[in-house]
């Protein structure tokens, strides 16, 4: 079969070639055949899509080769406009070659030349009429939408820090509701969520860390109106999407963010993880700016040691703390082993006893003898219940359940534990369930020194100041002695942190009564 890009002749015999062969032989031939149609005269004369000339415009557009088919067309209408005014078709077409290059303008410039050429041939309803139609209905009213929603990110990425305002210094904050399974399957108001933390450094700045931004963590810290700008850290205990799954969200924002400043104000996050966290997200925290700096320092959480640099900074310097690895036996899905961890953050901040003010999160893990001792020191302990125990005289074995709780609690005698990540059969009972752990977690007949935990349920509206362990009243958003807020829960699912009712000794509320009748 002959194939000569000097013959115009033979261009049809292209129709016998496999796709791909056509378009290699175009791409090797384009300067002759371009060459070839400026000689013919035939070209300029060919009537629509019955010739070679309109063979290779074709096979060009329908093999991808647009800036090929628009050097093509760019050539003949030169020459057939010379001749004729006849070349609607050709304008329209090489509109198309550019339109696929996306260059929408030009290609719109085309389409209308082709339409005023169609009514000079008193020619209605054509394609180029349809593309003008697109083109103004569709696609630059898009164009435009996507201008301003990304002036509005820029806008949006670009705001002040709020963190100071919004949430204060010193201050732990629960954006979480249920635990991992819940969210997936639940058709109710299921959200996972995790924490912030805010501590001021030495300096005198707010910087703020989150801890375990799982599902629903960055809608809820949105609507705390925050930003990206606001987040300086994140902690993550284990590689469960409960605890990782804004991670990735987290990343993006932070990648467009730096897309849109300065290199001397490109922001990079700390992040502090477990080795299954480390496998999960490792493409991720390699990730560099537009302008090659670094944006991740990442620190793998070994337990049993003391992170107390990162990014070449003392801790306490950056952040107003240090972190005290712990152990958990919780096992990861990128490691397929218990490699998850615990961890207790040591501030700056120095309490009454002028000792400093530690806060412990047990991450998930079951009870194992002792576990509690880790957190032995910290005024505040965040405790991953889990769920029920499920079966008789067992434990679960990979949370704390209800007894692992409370002999974590018995061990380390923080002022407050703060229990957070029920699933969801805990439903309108979490604030019962605290009472439990409370009371069975109480000294018995003055042991210890008679040194009682204050225990709350977990829920969005909860936090807590670190310097004197007070909890935010919901009604008034004011600061009150833990032994003076209760928690209450409605079949809403929101659980309020009220002033507690005054009581005479002994009296208790009816669910209490129930759950202690003695």
């Amino acid at each position: 079969m002959r194939l000569d890009a000097e013959a115009i002749e033979t261009w049809q015999n292209l129709l016998g070639l496999p796709v791909q062969e056509r378009a290699s032989w175009i791409k090797d031939n384009l300067s002759i055949i371009v060459r070839t149609l400026e000689r013919s005269a035939a070209s300029w004369s060919e009537v629509k899509g019955q010739g070679p000339r309109d063979l290779i415009i074709s096979q060009c557009l329908g093999a991808g080769l647009y800036k090929e088919a628009e050097h093509v067309l760019d050539t003949v209408i030169k020459k057939v406009r010379s001749k004729t005014s006849l070349t609607a078709h050709l304008d329209y077409y090489r509109g198309i070659a550019r339109f696929l290059q996306g260059r929408f303008k030009d290609a719109y410039e085309d389409f209308k030349s082709s339409r005023r050429l169609e009514h000079l041939q008193k020619e209605f309803n054509t394609d180029s009429l349809k593309a003008i139609s697109y083109m103004e209905e569709t696609i630059f009213p898009m164009i435009e939408k996507v201008a301003r929603s990304k002036e509005k990110l820029r806008h949006d990425l670009n705001v002040a820090r709020y963190v100071d305002r919004a949430v204060g210094p010193n201050v732990l904050k629960t954006l979480h509701k249920w635990n991992s399974s819940s969210p997936l399957y639940s058709t109710g108001i299921s959200q996972g969520g995790g924490y912030l933390l805010t501590l001021k450094n030495r300096q005198g700045v707010v910087r703020s860390i989150a801890i375990d931004p799982g599902y629903g963590f960055l809608e809820l810290f949105r609507d705390c109106d925050l930003s990206i700008v606001d987040l300086d850290a994140i902690i993550v205990t284990h590689d469960h999407d409960d605890h990782t799954e804004s991670i990735e969200a987290i990343l993006s924002l932070l990648a467009k963010y730096n897309d849109n400043v300065p290199h001397d104000k490109i922001k990079v996050l700390d992040v502090f993880g477990s080795s299954g966290v480390m496998l999960k997200f490792q493409g991720l925290f390699d990730a560099v700016s537009p302008l090659g700096s670094k944006e991740i320092n990442f620190k793998l959480l070994v337990p049993n040691t003391t992170i107390d640099h990162a990014g070449g900074v003392r801790l306490r310097d950056k952040y107003g703390c240090v972190i005290h690895v712990k152990e958990a036996f919780h096992e990861e899905l990128w490691t397929h082993e218990e490699s998850s961890v615990g961890f207790v953050i040591e501030t700056n901040i120095a309490g009454k006893d002028q000792r400093p003010v530690k806060i412990g999160v047990t991450g998930d893990t079951r009870y194992e003898s002792g576990l509690g001792e880790q957190y032995r020191g910290c005024q505040i302990l965040l405790m991953n219940i889990g769920s029920l125990e499920k079966e008789e005289g067992k434990l679960l074995k990979q949370h704390l359940g209800l007894i692992g709780s409370i002999n974590v609690i018995k061990q380390a005698m923080p002022e407050v534990a703060v229990i957070t990540e029920f699933g969801e059969e805990f439903q309108d009972k979490r604030a019962t369930v605290a009472s439990v752990i409370e009371e069975w977690a109480a000294p018995f007949n003055g042991a210890y020194g008679g040194k009682r935990t204050k225990v709350f349920p977990a829920d969005v509206r909860f936090e807590i100041k670190l310097e004197d362990r007070s909890i935010k009243e919901t009604s008034t958003g004011v600061f009150l002695p833990a032994g003076m807020v209760e928690a209450g829960e409605s079949v809403s699912e929101t659980i309020l942190y009220q002033l507690k009712e005054s009581k005479s000794p002994g009296q208790m509320t009816g669910a209490r009564k129930n759950l202690f009748p003695c």
